[in-house]
């Protein structure tokens, strides 16, 4: 999705996605994980909500929704 929309990717994040490359379930978890962290830092900042682009892997969406405490 960043990549259609031209967004840059942190070379941090890059750099943890690389190091799970070829193994599909770490890099969802790995995925989940910064996801939430992000969720979580735009909660405390005071967004008034948050939009999940699912690309159809609402069980992901599930997770975050559930690691942020939202269900």
């Amino acid at each position: 999705m960043a990549e259609l929309g031209g967004t840059p990717i942190p070379a941090a994040i890059s750099e943890r996605f690389a190091a799970v490359a070829g193994d599909e379930e770490a890099g969802v978890e790995l995925g989940i994980e910064i996801a939430t962290q992000l969720c979580e830092k735009l909660l405390s900042a005071g967004v008034p909500g948050i939009h999940f682009y699912t690309m159809n892997k609402a069980a992901a969406t599930a997770a975050i929704v559930k690691n942020i405490g939202l269900r």
